[in-house]
């Protein structure tokens, strides 16, 4: 088992590593414990969690929609009603136990209460052991705008096992592989496209590129917690990829969010090569793997206006000024270059760019 260290937070990574939960009640036996766990999938993610952390079992359980149309504040109204009717107090530690979204909303249901208390994340996808449990961001959205509330706050720890994987659907493991691709363009100069079409042949391949995600993103979060300059980076394909993932939203069709930041690469790469100089090879490399693998977001010219309304509202504007991520190479990344609306709406109208 391997252990990152993302400042304080211990990020434990390999098989058993969800045991060390059940040490909780044993090494700190003074203190309370509970559990958050996504009810759309308890089903699934609760027994092999509970049969490898025995001491768990009689400690209570509260259950969260997480599903994307109920990321908003008054989902979270109930649970902490439950919370102030059963006593918790600010020492309570929450063991949040799902996907990206459990682990969204738990950490920032958690890091509110009572002014804040302390919480672990047990990711049970892919996306969620990638990115969501990593590196401290927890939040909701506002409406069909990503996350635009939140906070900063650290879990005690992240326990990373891949026994969740196995029961995870397709869409599910192509989502999360989504970002730990996007590592791969931000952060690795030796990364390929061979070598990144290698991780859908071999697991062994596909454990070596999701630890290199969690170890890079820690090590990136860790330098720049609250995202004044290197950690704007990890948001390469969201200025687009949010639009997307909103408008799909907004539809009543909601997709992934992994396959919705994919989408937003592909406009990201189109616009690296237009302004930062990416080699036009692997613009097209990237294009015609990215879209081989996930397709393409289906919208009209006159969706258009929603999604530019969309990213004007995005989080990371500074001064109403609009900053994707962009690249000049693999691991080399522009978190600073402004890009004007007319180039956004271009890349809108050229898209899907064949």
């Amino acid at each position: 088992m391997e252990c990152v260290l993302d400042q304080g937070c211990p990020i434990h990574i390999g098989e058993n590593a969800v045991q060390l939960a059940d040490e909780i009640p044993l090494r700190q036996s003074c203190r309370n414990c509970v559990i958050l766990c996504e009810s759309n999938a308890a089903n699934l993610i609760l027994p092999p969690f509970l049969d490898r952390c025995p001491n768990l079992r009689k400690q209570p359980v509260y259950y969260l929609d997480s599903s994307e149309s109920r990321k908003q504040m008054e989902s979270l109204l109930p649970l902490w009603d439950a919370w102030v009717r059963d006593g918790m107090d600010r020492q309570t530690l929450v063991i949040n136990i799902g996907g990206g979204v459990l682990c969204d909303m738990g950490g920032f249901a958690a890091s509110v209460f009572k002014r804040g208390i302390p919480f672990i994340h047990v990711p049970t996808t892919l996306l969620a052991m990638a990115d969501a449990s990593v590196g401290g961001k927890n939040g909701v959205n506002l409406h069909e705008t990503k996350n635009i509330l939140g906070t900063f706050r650290r879990p005690e720890a992240v326990l990373v096992d891949p026994v969740f994987l196995q029961t995870l659907p397709r869409q599910e493991l192509l989502s999360g592989m989504a970002e730990i691709i996007k590592m791969q363009f931000i952060a690795n100069a030796e990364a390929s496209i061979e070598s990144i079409e290698e991780a859908f042949r071999s697991k062994e391949r596909l454990s070596e590129l999701l630890h290199f995600a969690i170890a890079r993103k820690a090590e990136i979060t860790g330098t720049d917690f609250e995202e004044a300059n290197l950690r704007k980076t990890l948001n390469f394909g969201h200025t687009f990829g949010h639009a997307f993932e909103a408008l799909a939203l907004k539809r009543g069709e909601p997709i992934p969010h992994g396959i919705a930041v994919a989408h937003g690469m592909v406009c990201e790469l189109y616009l690296s090569w237009l302004m930062t100089g990416l080699d036009r090879e692997l613009f097209e490399q990237g294009l015609d793997w990215l879209q081989k693998h996930y397709g393409i977001f289906a919208f009209s010219p006159e969706d258009i206006p929603d999604l530019m309304g969309y990213m004007k509202n995005d989080k990371k504007n500074i001064e109403g000024k609009i900053y994707p991520i962009l690249l000049s190479a693999f691991g080399k990344c522009r978190f600073d270059q402004a890009v004007p609306e007319s180039l956004l709406e271009k890349t809108l109208a050229a898209y899907p760019f064949f």
